[in-house]
């Protein structure tokens, strides 16, 4: 099993699976995009095993690129991970305190971001596409951890994991004019091309949320992995499966 990992402690997991081609799929995880159901719950088995996390404990949503969070409870344990209609619906960010539960995101060239607070013991699962990212839906995660489970933004860590970088993700007009309308300076982030295009920095926008709600810069870790370029990490543009989201990055707060 291929995969990235961020944070592990005894009772804390975290990281991102990648491209395997000894598994099915090359280790697809997404049931919404894939060719054969069985293989993806095979990968999934494949990487609890590898976790020591039962089938059970997982909590994953029904993406749909909003800017919607769904705080996970105990009774949520389990839901979307043999059924994808099971999931939480219209959802790309997740979020819990209890113990004992993993949720994870899916996700190719969009930004996933996962967060820890070490006082609290929350951690939370983040999917950024640009769309995600024009909606702010890591500044209104934070906010909500903060105003509603009182995180102090100082505390938390972050990871950025693998996406489409600066250098590659080549954006139209419109998408370009909703990301200046954002609610902080993005020229940063944005560089004009003379085809009247532009490049955009979609895990730097994100970074730039966390850093302006209080986020400390060395509680950040961005996975340098361009999604676009050929490597281990998974591309909607580049994968011959009809897929959109196909690696999974996970948090898994597990009893001591």
């Amino acid at each position: 099993m291929n995969y990235i990992q961020w944070n592990y402690e005894d009772d804390l997991l975290a990281g991102t699976t990648l491209r395997d081609p000894s598994l099915p799929e090359n280790n697809n995880m997404a049931l919404h995009a894939c060719l054969r159901k069985m293989d993806v719950l095979n990968n999934r088995d494949t990487l609890s095993k590898a976790l020591h996390i039962a089938s059970s404990q997982w909590t994953f949503a029904m993406q749909t690129h909003s800017d919607h969070i769904h705080e996970v409870t105990a009774a949520d344990a389990g839901r979307g991970y043999r059924v994808y209609e099971e999931g939480i619906a219209d959802c790309d960010a997740l979020y819990t305190k209890e113990r004992n539960i993993a949720i994870g995101v899916f996700h190719a060239d969009c930004v996933p971001v996962l967060l820890y607070d070490p006082f609290t013991g929350i951690i939370a699962a983040i999917h950024s596409g640009w769309q995600g990212t024009v909606q702010e839906i890591t500044r209104k995660t934070v906010t909500l951890l903060m105003q509603k489970e009182h995180v102090d933004p100082a505390h938390l860590m972050a990871y950025i994991g693998p996406a489409i970088a600066y250098r590659s993700f080549e954006i139209q007009q419109d998408v370009i004019d909703r990301i200046r309308a954002m609610s902080f300076d993005t020229h940063d982030y944005l560089t004009m091309l003379p085809n009247g295009r532009a490049i955009a920095d979609n895990k730097g926008l994100n970074m730039q949320m966390l850093l302006n709600l209080g986020v400390e810069r060395d509680h950040i870790t961005v996975n340098p992995n361009d999604t676009f370029l050929k490597n281990d990490a998974f591309s909607a543009i580049e994968e011959s499966l009809h897929a959109e989201d196909t690696s999974a990055s996970f948090y898994a707060n597990k009893s001591k």
